[in-house]
């Protein structure tokens, strides 16, 4: 479709003017109409879709419940497989070293784990570039807490404002030039990323209530029984009551009890004739409490986006579905990378900016995610590419075409040799990457 065709079909005519088109917005953002007047900015916070003590917990079922402990540190694993920044520019010598140096200094790596948690846990990268003193470039990069932000709603610009407030303290307005926070999901009208996490907190609190439970019941399962002791009551008194009577008896046995305990322990039982003892053994009902665990740990699993088969629960995956999982999760992880290439790519673009070199773009591009297939993968490529040259040799499609089609980068000529090397001589497929200096 030609540029003429695509106008006449919208707006009827070859030629558009600013009567075809609103200049601006003309919808309304859902918190406008219920923004206060007050002058205090701590009033015109916009609240959140969920508690904001929420994250706080999140926090705490990550270092204590199994399941989340072990799906956060799946995604760090797995989400930091190393990158590579690309420089394009006159000085791009120049912009590779001090982007080396820099990533040396904040610890790239560390600082990619720490990112790829605060996503995990508060839903969001909320983080603050230091900017050296003199604007010789960056100082560090620091985390700031997804709790203590709030937003207020600016009318003129349309946008929303972060402010970060922690305790008694004055709200503190951040800068959007150094500040940056960049939700993984956000609800309509609302600026808040929202936790991953979020909804495994109600499973997760009906697991605490369980395993509270299930102490007392251990001690019971682990009971092989009791010593049944009957003795012949003692004689009531003449003088005596009924309620004395009852009382006399009652204090005998807790008399006795300490006594038949000690010698039980000893492996002997001394008695008054007439004294009847029975061993019984105890057989409690534990079944259906597997069951529970497990339906309540797959309650979390799934509040949690994660996979089970990838966290060892496989009970009843095929190997098609089980394939369609791993794809879900990979693209969880190329959604948090995503996240983590814009504020590198902004942070490393600022360095240079403020060291005065010339460049044109910086490109922050993450090492492919870890192959569980690569025999599938390498024959599907091998496919994919004898098609192409079938239709290179045919005269359809051109070389530039063909590249395109099969992804290729001819700058990443060097790197691809060695990769087909260390594949041929058996050491694997994937590339074996400096991440300690960011690379």
């Amino acid at each position: 479709m030609g540029l003429k065709d695509f106008l006449r079909r919208v707006f009827g005519k070859e030629e558009i003017n600013r009567k075809d088109l609103p200049l601006g917005r003309e919808s309304v953002e859902p918190v406008k109409p219920f923004l206060p007047r007050a002058l205090d900015v701590r009033y015109r916070f916009v609240d959140p879709r969920y508690p904001r003590e929420w994250i706080g917990v999140i926090e705490k079922a990550v270092m204590a419940n199994p399941i989340l402990s072990q799906t956060h540190n799946l995604l760090i694993a797995l989400a930091n497989t190393g990158h590579r920044v690309t420089v394009q520019g006159r000085q791009k010598k120049e912009a590779e070293g001090e982007i080396e140096a820099l990533a040396g200094s904040i610890n790239t790596d560390h600082l990619i784990n720490q990112l790829t948690s605060q996503i995990a846990i508060g839903g969001a990268i909320s983080a603050e570039i230091v900017v050296k003193e003199d604007l010789s470039g960056i100082e560090r990069i620091v985390r700031v807490p997804v709790s203590t932000i709030y937003f207020t709603y600016n009318e003129e610009t349309d946008e929303y404002e972060p402010y970060q407030w922690v305790g008694n303290e004055e709200p503190v307005k951040l800068n959007p030039k150094t500040y940056k926070y960049i939700p993984l999901l956000t609800m309509d009208g609302s600026p808040y990323g929202v936790p991953p996490f979020l909804a495994a907190l109600s499973s997760i609190e009906t697991m605490e209530e369980f395993l509270a439970e299930l102490k007392g019941l251990a001690k019971k399962v682990g009971l092989l029984g009791f010593l049944d002791v009957k003795f012949p009551p003692l004689p009531k008194a003449p003088n005596e009551t009924e309620t004395e009577w009852q009382e006399r008896l009652l204090q005998y046995l807790e008399n006795i009890a300490p006594q038949i305990e000690n010698n039980m322990s000893k492996g002997i039982f001394l008695h008054y004739d007439g004294t009847e003892a029975e061993f019984k053994e105890i057989t409690p009902n534990a079944s259906g409490i597997t069951e529970l665990v497990s339906l309540n740990e797959k309650w979390i699993i799934e509040g949690a986006k994660a996979q089970p088969a990838l966290l060892g629960y496989s009970e009843g995956v095929t190997e098609t579905w089980a394939t369609v999982s791993l794809h879900v999760f990979l693209s969880q992880l190329e959604n948090i990378q995503m996240l983590i290439k814009r504020f590198l790519e902004y942070a490393y673009k600022l360095h240079l900016a403020l060291k005065g070199i010339d460049f044109e773009d910086v490109d922050v591009e993450f090492e492919p995610v870890p192959d569980f297939s690569p025999e599938k993968t390498a024959e599907a490529e091998l496919k994919k590419a004898q098609y192409v040259t079938t239709l290179l040799q045919a005269g359809v499609i051109s070389v530039e075409e063909a590249r395109e089609y099969l992804g290729y980068d001819p700058s990443r000529a060097p790197t691809v040799q060695r990769e087909v090397k260390q594949w041929l001589n058996g050491n694997g497929t994937r590339k074996e990457t400096n991440t300690s200096r960011g690379y």
